[in-house]
């Protein structure tokens, strides 16, 4: 930590990752489930809150929270005034630490963790792999040969995972916050500008260390400010133009600061990928100049003249300085490229024929059909998910709560269905009588049962506006097994969205086997458009599958998939992941205005092209 500086607070994620942490050592010891719940219940609280955990704290309104218990309360308590838990550290020296290590697996939980290790005296990480591959885990009752399959692809995954790499929904907020905390100390102006680089600029899944671009006369003061910042725990490597810092909650940090002339380039080369830089530099060196961190450096025998800021470096080298990357990309005859789209994948040549698409925009999307309020497992009603809609400028909102048929929630039936619809037309009424611009529409989530059959019947699917169907359970199904299941929805006439089709849980749980390619052709097929589920946990479908699905034919649409108010917010993670597949907004089913999205839904196209 910086000397003189306090402890920091801790973040909502970190308590309740605490919280979670101590169900999962619960369960390893075989706790009974009603204490086991209680953790793990007040973690999906504490992470599920929109208010700051300390700002509740302050104002003793900690037992207030739903599903926080005194003793709970308590804890909570303890953790934010010492940043330690002793009922934790209690419970962490009973269980070794390889088998916590256990948990960090893809698709293994505390129970299986807990049979590896009482049953089959397995206690690393190295020794289940070993155990996979030799065919020990089958002495398990319930465990085979694909179990063993699973458990190997899953721990690949968690080998590929670097443990320098943090997702995208963990790195950006911080990222910006670090941005927001930067400006706001740097009241003098000793910050000019300051921008986020590097993969999390261009909007990746993952990245590795925070990097941010400044301008300042004055690179001493900016750096002091920003190792004064309070999510700086430490600093781990200083230089006259940047320093290194980790953080309290997060990857290490990076902030360097150029002049101003230099903005332009040095923004550049800290956002592109190494292919996307190369390129660049191919085509400036062919014009007779280096992309250097400072600007342009010129080639022995580079005419100089034209427009431009010229300047001798001290061994004579002529380099010319571009403030802006606009500037930058126009000298070398490009059309500006978006960030999201510098990866080295066909951008410079588009650019170079200036044929670069017109990419989704968040104000371009007019609504979502994909979100659940208190009627399964919302958060929020109805009246309250449609104003916080209403009051991003959205057009519409879809109420699609689960259907019955998912087991680890309440779900919605035919009856239920009916009630929701008189709570639907009361909302939709009052906007009206208001003049306001809005509407609600009624849906569902449908599950995908086992053997491809919907959670509830096509007559009832009927009556309602759209239709999501998504698989939950059994994401472990062979490929051929889940493929057609998954088509079997799909080929249902009132199926109108596929949502989040591999199930992944970014770091988590590995993609379904599904075969995509067939299943986004059935979906061309029938209308049915695919998901760009925006929460940043799944980004499912990811940019790559999104272009694939798009290349084939299918509509797209962006959802948040929100379960409260606050996750409304999220569904930017979509829209620069459908930027990142190259899509505009003639591709996205809901930037659409209302009238025309319904009439496009499957259920309604008679045969009509979605395009």
């Amino acid at each position: 930590m910086v000397e003189g500086t306090k402890r920091p607070q801790m973040s909502n994620k970190q308590v309740a990752a605490v919280f979670k942490a101590t169900g999962d050592l619960l369960q390893i010891l075989g706790e009974s489930r009603f204490v086991v719940m209680a953790y793990t219940n007040a973690a999906r609280t504490i992470d599920g809150l929109e208010q700051d955990i300390n700002e509740i704290a302050s104002a003793g309104a900690l037992r207030d929270l739903p599903r926080v218990g005194e003793a709970i309360a308590e804890k909570i308590q303890t953790l934010l005034d010492t940043g330690g838990l002793p009922y934790y550290d209690e419970l962490a020296v009973q269980v070794p630490e390889g088998v916590v290590a256990m948990l960090q697996v893809p698709d293994v939980g505390p129970k299986t963790v807990q049979r590896l290790w009482r049953e089959l005296d397995i206690t690393s990480v190295e020794a289940l792999k070993k155990s996979a591959e030799e065919g020990r885990l089958r002495g398990l009752k319930g465990f085979g040969a694909k179990t063993e399959e699973r458990i190997l692809k899953s721990i690949e995954l968690l080998s590929r995972r670097s443990d320098d790499r943090t997702p995208i929904g963990s790195s950006l907020p911080l990222a910006e916050s670090l941005v927001s905390g930067l400006k706001a100390a740097s009241a003098e102006g000793v910050v000019e500008r300051v921008s986020i680089t590097g993969s999390l600029r261009r909007w990746r899944e993952s990245t590795g260390e925070i990097k941010l671009l400044a301008v300042s006369s004055s690179a001493d003061r900016a750096l002091k400010e920003f190792m004064s910042l309070p999510q700086v725990a430490e600093v781990v490597q200083s230089h006259p133009d940047a320093v290194t810092v980790s953080l309290v909650d997060g990857p290490q940090a990076t902030l360097k600061v150029v002049e101003k002339s230099h903005w332009g380039t040095a923004l550049c080369r800290a956002t592109g990928s190494p292919d996307h830089l190369a390129a660049l530099g191919e085509r400036v060196q062919a014009m007779g100049w280096q992309l250097g961190e400072g600007g342009l450096n010129a080639l022995p025998a580079t005419p100089v003249s034209g427009n431009g800021s010229l300047n001798h470096s001290e061994t004579g080298q002529v380099q010319r300085f571009i403030d802006s990357e606009e500037a930058l990309y126009e000298f070398m005859g490009l059309q500006w490229v978006p960030p999201e789209l510098r990866e080295g994948d066909g951008e410079i040549e588009a650019a170079s024929d200036h044929t670069l698409p017109k990419l989704i925009t968040l104000g371009e999307i007019q609504g979502e059909v994909h979100g659940h309020t208190t009627w399964s497992d919302g958060k929020s009603s109805v009246a309250e998910m449609a104003e916080a809609a209403r009051s991003r400028g959205y057009q519409f909102w879809a109420v699609t709560d689960h259907s019955v048929g998912l087991g680890v929630t309440r779900g919605v039936d035919a009856q239920a269905l009916l009630e929701q619809r008189r709570e639907i037309d009361a909302v939709n009424d009052k906007f009206a009588a208001e003049g306001t611009d809005f509407r609600l529409i009624q849906g569902t989530e449908v599950e995908v049962l086992g053997d491809g059959e919907l959670g509830l019947p096509d007559e009832v699917l009927a009556s309602l506006d759209l239709v999501v169907a998504s698989i939950h359970s059994g994401l472990r199904q062979d490929r051929e097994r889940i493929t057609e299941r998954c088509l079997k929805a799909v080929n249902n006439p009132y199926v109108d969205v596929l949502g989040h089709p591999t199930g992944r849980l970014l770091g988590r749980r590995s993609p379904s086997e599904i075969d995509l390619e067939k299943t986004f052709r059935a979906c061309a097929d029938t209308g049915t458009a695919v998901e760009i589920n925006a929460n940043p946990e799944r980004l499912d479908l990811s940019a790559e599958h999104a272009r694939l699905a798009s290349g084939l034919g299918c509509t797209v649409v962006i959802n948040s998939d929100a379960h409260s108010i606050g996750q409304l917010d999220l569904l930017r993670y979509g829209v620069h992941t459908a930027r990142r597949a190259w899509l505009c907004s003639e591709n996205i089913l809901n930037a659409r205005p209302l009238d025309e999205l319904l009439a496009l839904l499957k259920r309604n196209r008679t045969g009509r092209s979605l395009k």
